[in-house]
């Protein structure tokens, strides 16, 4: 599947959810409201984002983070492949005008180094490929400013990826050991068998931190931690949290 395809598969899957969902539902990925709530401030915290800052928003859906973003800044702007969810954004804020756009990752239709901070939360587990990671990412460097700040939320790396499947998190320690190999041997056949692959072809896409500070090496600084919703539910369950894994990468450009 090439990798226009693949966003439009992408896009299909959040439209029929925001026909059937509320903002928060139709995300998925949020958890109750008061979950939400918790971690959107926790990310607004973390991107150092302010009244005086203009913030772009990759893959805003619903608007569950941006709806909270356009009220703590300067400029907020949000773009989705699913226009379906830019309108259940739009509708559960009142209809209140927003800058929203539909557009793809790979193709950012704003000007040049405009942006103090980029947001792009719960997206790269739908990026296909390490190639199609870069054109984002080059793309994000085209329209952010010198010494802008990028926060990369909700990342799955390999290390955590079996986090990833809830029938895993159920298994015994032991089976989990044989489990992981399982796991390991599906993802590469994924690779390089696609026409065997069944529904494992669309599986969830792990990011190594590697090719993020490799990207960034030159021009800004790295920071990695655990995802802000892992850090949220591990406030209430401590080691006992299930759920995924997953860790933010923030970039601190160099000026």
């Amino acid at each position: 599947m090439s990798d226009s395809n693949e966003v439009r598969r992408i896009a299909k899957i959040y439209d029929e959810r925001a026909r059937k969902y509320n903002s928060i539902d139709a995300a998925g990925q949020w958890g109750s409201k008061d979950q939400a709530d918790l971690i959107t401030k926790e990310i607004l915290k973390k991107s150092e984002i302010t009244k005086e800052h203009s913030v772009l928003e990759i893959g805003c859906g619903s608007g569950v983070l941006g709806s909270v973003i356009s009220k703590n800044c300067k400029l907020y702007v949000g773009f989705d492949a699913s226009y379906l969810m830019l309108k259940r954004f739009l509708e559960e804020n009142g209809n209140e005008e927003k800058n929203l756009i539909v557009a793809t990752t790979t193709y950012i239709p704003c000007k040049k180094k405009t942006f103090d901070r980029i947001v792009m939360n719960g997206v790269t587990m739908y990026f296909p490929n390490e190639k199609f990671l870069k054109r984002v990412l080059n793309e994000i460097l085209t329209v952010c400013k010198d010494d802008a700040i990028i926060f990369i939320g909700e990342n799955i790396i390999p290390s955590r990826f079996h986090w990833e499947f809830v029938w895993f998190q159920n298994l015994s320690p032991q089976i989990q050991f044989f489990a992981k190999s399982y796991i390991s041997l599906r993802k590469w056949l994924a690779k390089k068998s696609p026409h065997i692959t069944g529904k494992w072809k669309y599986v969830h896409k792990d990011i190594s931190p590697k090719i993020i500070e490799k990207f960034f090496k030159n021009n800004g600084k790295v920071e990695i931690s655990d995802a802000v919703a892992y850090t949220a539910r591990k406030r209430v369950y401590g080691n006992n949290a299930k759920g995924n894994k997953r860790i933010d990468f923030l970039i601190r450009l160099k000026t």
